[in-house]
């Protein structure tokens, strides 16, 4: 990890290398387990820990054992680009863009669904269509049947 994040793990990542339930770290913040603002610190709606924090409570055998695998997932990626660069041309492109053609977008032009009312109120909006104008209406209230 590179950055001012170095150090800093949400909860579902400190289940995934403890292989704990992320709720697990919620009920022992709410038990106290760790203090808020040290240790523990919850940003909008993720909870982060402090790497100590973690260790201290969880261990290190699993961590040191999840820091090798980020390790070798992280040189095998440098690795992987390495050998992009030292290929040139369209097969340098081949390499990094996968094996998929490139799509092609569509000349047709797309239409609404509703293209004929779009038609109908842009005409009442420029006038040239006139209604009824009605002079006077009522509502027959009484119930017959």
């Amino acid at each position: 990890m590179k950055g001012s994040f170095e150090g800093l793990y949400t909860f579902l990542e400190v289940a995934e290398i403890y292989g704990i339930d992320d709720s697990c770290l919620r009920k022992q913040v709410a038990r106290d387990k760790f203090v808020i603002g040290e240790d523990v610190k919850k940003m909008g709606r993720t909870w982060i820990i402090t790497e100590q924090a973690m260790i201290k409570s969880f261990g290190a055998l699993k961590f040191e054992e999840y820091k090798k695998k980020q390790q070798k997932k992280e040189h095998a990626k440098d690795k992987k680009l390495n050998d992009i660069h030292l290929h040139s041309g369209s097969n340098a492109q081949n390499i990094s863009k996968g094996s998929r053609p490139k799509r092609k977008r569509s000349s047709k032009k797309v239409h609404s669904m509703n293209d004929k009312e779009e038609k109908i109120r842009d005409s009442w909006v420029n006038g040239d269509i006139k209604g009824v104008e009605l002079k006077n209406f009522s509502f027959n209230t009484k119930d017959s049947e």
